[in-house]
Parts: structure tokens; C-alpha cells; sequence
């Protein structure tokens, strides 16, 4: 089994494999229900990076 963190870990894919991998259903299931929170709080992290990127470019092509 996985060592607790001691801080709160984001739903990304570490949090998530590693809840997979202990095999507890409740932890498989307490991590699926705090990514579902992240992301209705957070929106559509892939969408706003992309938004980031384009304004990235577009910062970077007013400075050429």
C-alpha cells in the first residue's frame, strides 16, 4: 500500500493511479468525488490551458 500524504494532493493522475493502486474502493471513491469537486470548481483545466497558450504566443509575437 501507498504512503498518506501529508498535504492535500490534486485529483490529477498521481492521485488518482495511486488511489487505484491501494485497491480501496472508499479511497477510489473519496478521490473521485474530490477530482469531480476540482473540476466543476475549476472548469476545464485542458480548455484554460490551451486560452493560456494562444495568449502566450500572442505576448510573444508582440514582442518580436
Amino acid at each position: 500500500m501507498a504512503a498518506e500524504s501529508s498535504h492535500p494532493m490534486p485529483p490529477y493522475g498521481v492521485a488518482i493511479h495511486q488511489a487505484i493502486a491501494t485497491g480501496d474502493l472508499a479511497r477510489m471513491r473519496s478521490v473521485a468525488t474530490s477530482a469531480s469537486a476540482y473540476l466543476s470548481e475549476n472548469g476545464d483545466l485542458r480548455a484554460a490551458l490551451e486560452v493560456l497558450k494562444a495568449e502566450i504566443a500572442r505576448a510573444e509575437a508582440k514582442k518580436s
